[in-house]
Order: C-alpha cells, then sequence, then structure tokens
C-alpha cells in the first residue's frame, strides 16, 4: 500500500501546522516533503513514519491546547 501524494500532502499540512518540534526525525520528514512535493508517492515504510509524525504533532498540538487552559495562578511558583 502506497499513500496518495493528496493524502501525503494533507498529512504533511497538520504536521507542518502543528509545529512540533522534530528532532531526530527532521531528515526523514524533509526526505519525505521532498518526494510529496516532486509528486511522488510515498512507500508503505515512508508513509507509516508519516502517520507516526502525524500522531505526534495531534499530541503536541493537544499538549500546547492544554497548557494554555491552565491559568497562572493555577500554577506552582518557581
Amino acid at each position: 500500500m502506497t499513500a496518495t501524494v493528496a493524502e501525503a500532502r494533507r498529512l504533511i499540512g497538520i504536521i507542518e501546522k502543528s509545529q512540533v518540534p522534530f528532532g531526530e526525525s527532521a531528515p526523514i520528514f524533509a526526505r519525505i516533503k521532498s518526494q510529496v512535493d516532486a509528486g511522488k508517492e510515498l512507500d508503505i515504510e515512508d508513509y507509516e513514519h508519516l502517520l507516526g509524525l502525524v500522531k505526534k504533532a495531534r499530541d503536541w498540538d493537544k499538549a500546547v491546547e492544554s497548557s494554555a487552559q491552565t491559568q497562572p495562578e493555577e500554577t506552582l511558583p518557581g
């Protein structure tokens, strides 16, 4: 199974919108993004990696949202 280019672009958009820090996944994401930008479909390994990054991005967004909802007076000083 491969991801269509349109599906891969949608997933990349989710990842980029989240502004999740990539860490060691940055070069892999850059390689996958360049393949998609060139109009190439992803193989199963790259697609699964992209799905993992989407999960990480969604988790990141939830954490940021949760953090933003915490009022300053609710946090402990120091």
